[in-house]
């Protein structure tokens, strides 16, 4: 994306944050893009400039640990109700009243928040792969969570959190960046059912400098951008983005949310977009989500995508046209 449409900004908290910026022609919506791991705002060009070209006012921050963003060590600076009020300072300098959240992977939960704590600034909501989650108030064994998915799904679906809380695992997936590449975005999703998502699988696979082919929607030029980027950036904050789950800090921050704002306004239209080959983020934990009563009053659109995990690069086309014509069928309007 344009290097020149970048902006910056100091929080209140000072944090340096880095976001792409077009603004909206009159009578557009503003849309605000937040990319997930290991990403940066760069995952989500074909939607920025597409809608950029259509008139929409479009924000696309390096979130939290990220890009050109600042990147602590710190994992309890990474908590939902803080990086929420983040973005809304950054909606604030560029006079953004309300905007539309749209969110892939972490990001997901970024915009979920966002819902819980700032709902009169945002007036729709779409994920992508991960569905909105719910808060989950206090501590929690996170061994139960991996039983539990092992006894629903057949495998762990979230046993390389725990690999990623673990002080050396910033070091290991730089050190051995061919093959984290290579496990993150396999040719083929079946990939992460043996080689990332169970317990200490992960580790053992970057261990063994094991790679397997690349999707078509990622090049060779992508690849050195990717490898430049988080070569010179580390991982070191970006994981701990899971540092938080599996410690229970975001739990005990959860708890900060007022019990009438567990899930988005009933007014504000939700779009959820299914990636039918992801073997983590699972399109059916989405559509149970949006199933529960809590959303019997929603207006809670979906589309599954014959697509893995990485939907907003390889099915761009697609992505833009159903999220043009829901946002065009929704009747929003920015107050």
């Amino acid at each position: 994306m344009d290097p020149s449409l970048y902006q910056i900004i100091t929080t209140s908290r000072g944090l340096k944050y880095s976001y792409y910026f077009s603004p909206a022609h009159p009578s557009k919506l503003t849309l605000l893009f937040c990319h997930g791991f290991p990403s940066t705002s760069d995952d989500w060009h074909h939607q920025a400039l597409y809608f950029k070209g259509k008139g929409y006012g479009v924000i696309v921050p390096d979130m939290l640990g990220y890009g050109n963003t600042d990147k602590p060590s710190d994992p309890a600076l990474y908590v939902s109700s803080a990086m929420s009020k983040d973005l809304v300072e950054i909606l604030d300098k560029e006079n953004i009243v309300q905007a539309v959240a749209i969110a892939h992977d972490w990001g997901c939960k970024a915009v979920s928040r966002l819902a819980n704590y700032y709902p009169d600034r945002f007036i729709a909501y779409a994920f992508f792969a991960v569905g909105f989650l719910p808060p989950r108030p206090g501590t929690a064994d996170f061994g139960d969570q991996l039983k539990t998915e092992k006894a629903t799904y057949g495998y762990e679906l979230s046993g390389f959190y725990l690999f990623f809380s673990e002080d050396d695992a910033p070091g290991i997936v730089r050190d051995h960046i061919d093959s984290s590449i290579s496990i993150l975005f396999p040719r083929d999703p079946k990939v992460w059912e043996t080689r990332m998502a169970p317990t200490g699988t992960l580790e053992a696979t970057l261990l063994e400098n094991w790679e397997t082919p690349l999707p078509s929607y990622m090049s060779e030029e992508d690849k050195k951008a990717f490898k430049t980027t988080f070569l010179k950036n580390g991982f070191e904050g970006p994981l701990c983005w899971y540092k938080i789950m599996t410690n229970n800090i975001q739990g005990e921050d959860d708890k900060k949310i007022p019990s009438t704002q567990v899930v988005p306004p009933s007014s504000s239209p939700i779009f959820f977009g299914a990636a039918k080959q992801d073997r983590i983020c699972l399109p059916e934990i989405g559509y149970q989500t949006f199933s529960d009563k809590s959303f019997n009053n929603h207006t809670v659109t979906t589309h599954e995508y014959d697509a893995d995990h990485w939907l907003i690069l390889s099915k761009p086309d697609e992505i833009n046209r159903d999220l043009e014509a829901w946002i065009e069928s929704s009747g929003i309007e920015a107050n």
